[in-house]
């Protein structure tokens, strides 16, 4: 530190669980916090479209004017808001946005986690849990990742090694005799670790899930007595299962049929691991189906801590707003109503699932007329421009509406959209407590880091952006230690969002930085005498998209325009290391590591499209057509194309021809929002999605198409 400038952010070597690790975003911290195109005052859209400078305040006053006509004469669901990632890591946004749309009356709640990874939304309602989780990751003997690639994404899933440093755990687990399987249609970081690699197809991780299952139940691999107790609709999904040919699977998933049959024994075997499922088969054909079926592998299995088991973490330190319970070895029941009771949609039959709206609709909300349109929406530390599948009618939906207001401390796509433009405060200035990665930390790890800098004075965090709102709307918003507008600092505001934390506030706060606390550690209790939950691997909607799967010619078939010998390729995700989401790409330094958004696919394919590396090519998907440049990475199965989401502008931005470096292309283009979607979520396909290749030529020195 230097005045109220971070000059450098260096690791702690003496923090108990980092060690002195941190990933190369957070060392950017500074550069991110100070960049010269920050945002310093708020932003309002004149008639002419150009933007000018306001004050906060009264930038403030005007929304909440504009907000009260557009409730007064359209309800309260005509009010919108979408929380990004940026939102999730604040500790106090989500429950303030939430209570703020409790306060106006107003359903129309959405978040990036119905396009990111939907199908963790649908398990509790289909499948059920289990009270005391997973089985930690310190004790497993084997481990199952689909589409997971730790080292770089820094996902923490329970049961994984998480975002600490997970390339050292690993080794050091594979020290210990830990195996590790990996599906992935790519050689990742994660799976040149892996005992056993499926290179799958993308968009056929169902199809080779349903054939693990066939042999771990089809041999009797599974944990017959845990089934006894907690498992339905066993019989049901092993006779669905049966059905699968493991012939006819390798051939479908494009892998050996021995290698499926040796992963599945190696899973099963243990005794001791979980399986879990990361964004891109989210994302691909029947991904909440595929969720599912990682879970069905858990269960039948019965990977799940026992009575008299320590758990280290057992999660809940800052409690959400409910006191603490012990864990119980015993199934907690899927929660059918939440897929029946939730707010409808007025599109695609889709319904809100546990208070979060399916937001691959939200701009059809948006655009389509009649009673309950949105014509008002707060895009709060998220970019749907580059975010949202189908980023043409998105676009179309953000310019339709009424009164659009952006919280970010950049002009983003999205907030050069806007009508207003506030500055977003950033993590070192707000005081925080890691409250996602609570659960996930396998040690009894607290953390509690007071503000480090001072916000500049226009800034507003996004809890208080609500805040601020509802107290010029006259509304109180209630948190679960009493009323926001109440908290006279953020550390207060902490404090009445999480007022059930197992360890006291005020000894938080005398101990900033990161601690273990062996005392948060608990055994697991024994299930209650009258427990009657259960855990459901074969509900009827379950077993009929599995049939569908099995039975399809084609796992896209029903996908518009889609037309297999031309778009013979299919585009998968792909998570950077110096780059989250759309967050990264305005520093240079991150930039710089990653170039732009290649085109990664297998050196043979280039070669017989007559492609060079680095040569500009068209990526075209049914409906839409983006430039980037090629890159030929051996890591990468033949017929894919791997890239990144989140680049890109909007369309008008370029002339949508030209490949650009610096922007890169926005995959979310490609993607037909009304064809082929999943159910449940209404996700479309953001992955595993069909395009052609094709190069360009340089014509009067810009690239075009050939």
């Amino acid at each position: 530190m230097s005045g109220n400038r971070v000059v450098a952010v260096r690791a702690d070597r003496d923090d108990p669980i980092y060690g002195g690790f941190t990933c190369v975003k957070g060392r950017r911290l500074g550069d991110f916090i100070h960049h010269p195109d920050r945002l310093a005052t708020s932003l309002r859209r004149g008639l002419e479209g150009a933007f000018e400078a306001l004050p906060t305040t009264r930038a403030l006053d005007e929304i909440a004017d504009r907000l009260r006509t557009i409730i007064e004469r359209d309800g309260p669901r005509a009010v919108a808001s979408y929380c990004g990632t940026a939102a999730q890591l604040s500790a106090v946004a989500m429950p303030v946005a939430r209570a703020f749309h409790a306060a106006i009356g107003s359903p129309s709640f959405y978040t990036s986690l119905t396009i990111d990874q939907p199908g963790k939304l649908v398990l509790p309602a289909r499948h059920g849990g289990w009270a005391a989780g997973s089985q930690p990751f310190t004790t497993a003997d084997v481990s199952l990742m689909v589409g997971l690639n730790l080292p770089v994404s820094m996902m923490a899933l329970k049961g994984m090694p998480g975002s600490v440093n997970p390339l050292v755990k690993m080794r050091e687990a594979k020290a210990r005799g830990w195996k590790l399987i990996a599906i992935d249609p790519r050689r990742t970081e994660l799976s040149q670790l892996a005992d056993i690699h499926l290179q799958c197809m993308p968009g056929e991780d169902p199809t080779l899930l349903a054939g693990f299952l066939k042999v771990i139940i089809g041999e009797r691999l599974h944990d017959a007595e845990f089934c006894r107790r907690w498992v339905r609709n066993l019989d049901e999904l092993e006779r669905e299962v049966a059905l699968f040919d493991l012939d006819q699977v390798a051939a479908r998933a494009g892998v050996s049929r021995n290698d499926i049959v040796k992963a599945a024994r190696m899973f099963a075997a243990g005794p001791r691991g979980s399986a879990a499922c990361g964004t891109g088969p989210n994302m691909a054909p029947h991904g909440a189906l595929a969720e599912h079926l990682v879970a069905c592998l858990n269960t039948v299995c019965g990977r799940y801590p026992r009575a008299g088991e320590w758990i280290d973490n057992p999660g809940g330190v800052f409690g959400f707003g409910r006191p603490w319970v012990a864990p119980r070895a015993q199934a907690v029941a899927p929660m059918r109503a939440a897929l029946t009771s939730g707010e409808p949609h007025r599109v695609r039959g889709l319904r809100a699932i546990f208070g979060e709206g399916m937001t691959s609709v939200l701009p059809e909300e948006i655009l389509l007329p009649g009673p309950g349109r949105i014509r008002a929406l707060l895009t709060v530390g998220g970019n749907p421009v580059v975010a949202f599948p189908d980023q043409v009618r998105t676009v179309e939906a953000l310019r339709d509406l009424e009164l659009h207001v952006v919280l970010d401390p950049q002009m983003t796509p999205t907030a050069k959209l806007a009508h207003y433009v506030v500055p977003a405060e950033m993590s070192l200035e707000r005081p925080d407590i890691p409250v996602i990665a609570d659960n996930f930390y396998e040690d009894p790890y607290v953390q509690y880091t007071p503000a480090v800098i001072d916000a500049p004075p226009e800034v507003v965090g996004e809890a208080r952006l609500y805040i601020e709102l509802a107290d010029r709307l006259g509304v109180e918003l209630r948190l679960s230690g009493g009323i926001a507008s109440t908290a006279t600092s953020p550390d207060e505001l902490l404090e009445l969002c999480f007022p059930s934390t197992r360890i006291a506030w005020n000894e938080l706060r005398r101990s900033p930085g990161g601690s273990l606390r062996p005392e948060l550690a608990h055994v697991v209790a024994p299930s209650d005498e009258a427990a009657n939950g259960y855990l459901d691997v074969g509900p009827d909607d379950v077993l009929t998209e599995l049939s569908s799967v099995r039975l399809s010619d084609h796992p896209l078939g029903a996908l518009r325009g889609f037309e297999p010998d031309v778009h013979r390729f299919r585009l998968v995700s792909r998570r950077l290391k110096s780059m989250m989401n759309s967050s990264g790409r305005e520093i240079d330094a991150l930039r710089v590591r990653e170039g732009t958004n290649f085109a990664f696919m297998n050196p043979a394919d280039l070669d017989e499209l007559g492609i060079a590396d680095g040569d500009a090519v068209e990526v075209a998907s049914p409906s839409a057509a983006v430039c980037t440049f090629a890159r030929a990475a051996d890591d990468v199965r033949r017929g894919v194309v791997s890239m990144s989401h989140c680049w890109g502008d909007a369309p008008g931005s370029d002339d949508g021809g030209v490949a650009d470096w610096d922007r890169g292309a926005s995959t979310s283009r490609l993607v037909d929002g009304g064809s082929m979607y999943d159910p449940l979520t209404g996700l479309p396909i953001l992955s595993a999605l069909p395009v052609s290749v094709r190069p360009m030529v340089l014509v009067d020195d810009a690239w075009r198409r050939s």
